[in-house]
């Protein structure tokens, strides 16, 4: 029952890369990480099975919220590639130029820049939480997960005070193990039939 337009639609997200480097606006860049991950998203949710239509609406959130934090964490290895995904309108306002970000240079522009664009992630992260409960019980555990994941990496990007250039921003394998268990536990716990009934 997945549309086959999904399929499309990621494909052509894909092709975007080769040949886009730039993006003018957030609605141009939306349209881009809502094909490379927003649409995948579309594609698991038919898979784990939901009955509210509103589940699509949040799915789109959270793989924009995802897309985004894979953007704010990678800026210098897609500018290595003469890449810039950060809205250049949105870099304008902040006054922060190409030439700066390909430098790697970190200033009060930068920041302001960066919290802006990590505050529009955390809006999409906390709609795209309201996925969870609409899923089928025994599916919910793998969005969980990676709401988990990537917020904590959003976390450690602002904790870090952006400094994205001095090297890639994540989580060590042990963080990545114990918020899996922590999160994979929770959400198996209301499926565990009580004692006595």
């Amino acid at each position: 029952s997945i549309p086959a337009a999904y399929f499309d639609e990621v494909i052509q997200g894909v092709e975007m890369d080769l040949v886009q480097s730039r993006y003018r606006t957030w609605e141009e860049l939306r349209d881009y990480c809502y094909k490379v991950a927003s649409v995948v998203g579309l594609i698991c949710i038919e898979i784990f099975g939901y009955s509210d239509p509103a589940a699509h609406d949040y799915a789109v959130d959270l793989g924009l919220a995802m897309q985004l934090t894979n953007i704010l964490r990678d800026i210098r290895e897609d500018a290595e590639r003469d890449r810039i995904y950060i809205p250049l309108d949105d870099m304008a306002t902040f006054g922060y130029s190409e030439a700066e970000l390909q430098r790697g240079v970190v200033n009060d522009s930068f920041k302001r820049l960066m919290a802006f664009e990590a505050d529009r992630a955390r809006g999409y992260f906390e709609s795209g939480k309201r996925l969870i409960p609409l899923l089928s019980r025994e599916a919910r555990a793998c969005p969980s997960v990676l709401h988990g994941l990537y917020s904590a990496v959003l976390d450690r990007i602002e904790s870090s005070g952006y400094r994205v250039f001095d090297g890639r921003i994540g989580l060590t394998t042990a963080e990545k193990l114990l918020i899996t268990a922590r999160i994979w536990a929770r959400s198996l716990i209301p499926t565990v039939p009580l004692l006595g009934r």
